[in-house]
């Protein structure tokens, strides 16, 4: 008997940990990817080019849009809570082609957005704040070192162990919430208002603009399912048949879908409606706001809280991706040696696979298109990925819903799906049509990891072929679990 509680014990020990996620646990790996504070200096100010004085209308429109398609990872995560995610979800309507498709997808975006937001503070955000309120020029290699450092320390964290990680981020995300709420409010509450519904006026900029605009607010969003990798270490996945991933992404898109809003808004009655077009234009624009209307400590605070913002972003984004990565490595569809944890039970492999590709595409679109340009380019590369694998995720909800033949769920199960695909992909046209350089590289970088992602699928997964450990990650995964099962091939 003892022999065998070894045993049990030491293939446990090779899993992800379960039970140590509480509910608010998943809410702030939510929130912080979705970094709502970096969000503020980063994303608004490169959205605020396009969207001008709409910027709270296209955050606004960006929250519903988000809003329906969270209707998705609601009912697809009620009964599965594995570390694969999305990729989990999508198996179970679509089969596994699909499944595999859409974790690449899932592992691209994320991995292009821990690259791409240093690259905007590092590159853009703290130079253009030394130069202005400083007088100092920072040398032209401060972002690459700052890149190392962004995506270094969360590395260092998410190999750590999942305790301390969430510990962190439970802390932080209350903070960020909390700060944006009040600061905005305080600042609204101050600004002259003369016209205070011309922010929600679509004919201000026209469609165009407000779709433009909606990239980076939608790109504010992406963190929203980053807590569904974690369904094999939350609390209570068994007793509450996964609900608690789907009540996580409604509860953390509410907090961040006000705050960012109240944010956009408070940035551009603060800015001046009329004065938008230098808003995008100023080196620092949300410090700025904030230091007219709330003095040196509301501004520093933005700063502090931004940066951290940032590395959070990366912590939470590195352990989604890191642990689609390792599911995938277990069905053994990749290299299985992302499949194995280190003593803190992370998937160490797996994590330092995606920090280590993120640096190499930061130097690289840093280098080559400049820090600006690069985080344009890839914001958008992040929403081409984002659509793609939620596409594949409103398919699965319905093709299950077909199967299943739920009619009363007409609405939940077909309606909002539709409407949801429907309007990532307008905004992704609008986005993109008539092509111009260098924001169409965006485009041209998708198709490049797209193509060879359905290929890999399609070659790597025979004819009626069954995922290796299908059970696992369709479900949350039995204590005995131990080593991936060898692919069975018909015939």
């Amino acid at each position: 008997m003892r022999s065998e509680a070894v045993t049990t014990e030491g293939r446990r020990s090779k899993q992800l940990e379960p039970g140590v996620v509480s509910l608010w646990g998943l809410v702030s790996q939510s929130i912080a990817g979705m970094a709502p504070t970096c969000d503020v200096v980063a994303f608004m100010t490169a959205g605020a080019a396009f969207a001008l004085v709409a910027l709270p209308l296209s955050y606004l429109l960006a929250f519903g849009l988000m809003f329906i398609e969270v209707n998705t990872l609601y009912h697809l995560s009620k009964h599965r809570g594995g570390a694969g995610g999305y990729y989990s979800y999508v198996s179970a309507g679509l089969g596994p082609r699909a499944a595999l498709v859409t974790a690449l997808m899932v592992i691209f975006y994320q991995l292009v957005s821990v690259a791409g937001v240093p690259v905007y503070v590092a590159g853009v955000f703290l130079p253009g704040l030394a130069k202005a309120y400083l007088g100092v020029s920072l040398p032209g290699w401060f972002w690459m070192v700052m890149v190392l450092v962004f995506i270094g320390v969360p590395w260092g964290l998410s190999v750590a162990g999942i305790r301390p990680t969430v510990r962190t981020l439970v802390f932080t995300s209350s903070l960020e919430i909390v700060f944006l709420i009040v600061a905005s409010s305080i600042i609204i509450g101050r600004s002259p208002l003369h016209t205070p519904l011309h922010p929600f006026d679509m004919a201000a900029v026209g469609v165009k603009g407000v779709a433009l605009g909606m990239i980076f607010a939608i790109t504010s969003f992406i963190g929203i399912g980053s807590h569904a990798p974690l369904g094999e270490e939350a609390k209570g996945v068994r007793t509450q048949q996964g609900r608690l991933i789907g009540k996580a992404a409604i509860l953390s898109l509410t907090m961040v879908g006000v705050a960012l809003t109240i944010s956009a808004y408070a940035l551009t009655v603060g800015w001046g409606q009329s004065a938008m077009a230098a808003f995008a234009k100023s080196p620092a624009p949300g410090v700025e706001v904030f230091l007219r209307y709330l003095g040196p400590v509301g501004a520093v605070a933005l700063v502090v809280l931004a940066v951290n913002s940032a590395l959070m972003d990366d912590v939470a984004l590195l352990n989604s991706s890191a642990r689609v990565l390792y599911a995938v490595g277990r069905d053994q569809l990749l290299q299985t040696s992302f499949s194995v944890v280190n003593g803190r039970r992370a998937p160490a492999a797996a994590l330092s696979a995606v920090a280590a590709l993120a640096i190499a595409v930061a130097f690289g679109f840093g280098l080559w298109l400049g820090p600006s340009n690069a985080f344009n380019v890839l914001t958008t590369a992040v929403l081409f990925g984002l659509v793609t694998a939620h596409t594949l995720m409103n398919l699965s909800l319905m093709r299950i819903s077909y199967r299943e033949r739920r009619a009363v769920q007409v609405l939940f199960h077909l309606v909002l799906p539709v409407v949801a695909m429907g309007l990532f992909w307008v905004v992704l046209y609008e986005s993109i049509v008539p092509f111009t350089f260098p924001l169409a590289w965006a485009a041209v970088v998708w198709v490049v990891v797209l193509v060879p992602s359905v290929a890999w699928s399609w070659w790597s997964i025979g004819h009626g072929r069954v995922l290796p450990g299908r059970d696992r990650h369709l479900g949350t995964p039995p204590p005995e679990a131990t080593t991936p099962v060898a692919p069975t091939l018909p015939g």
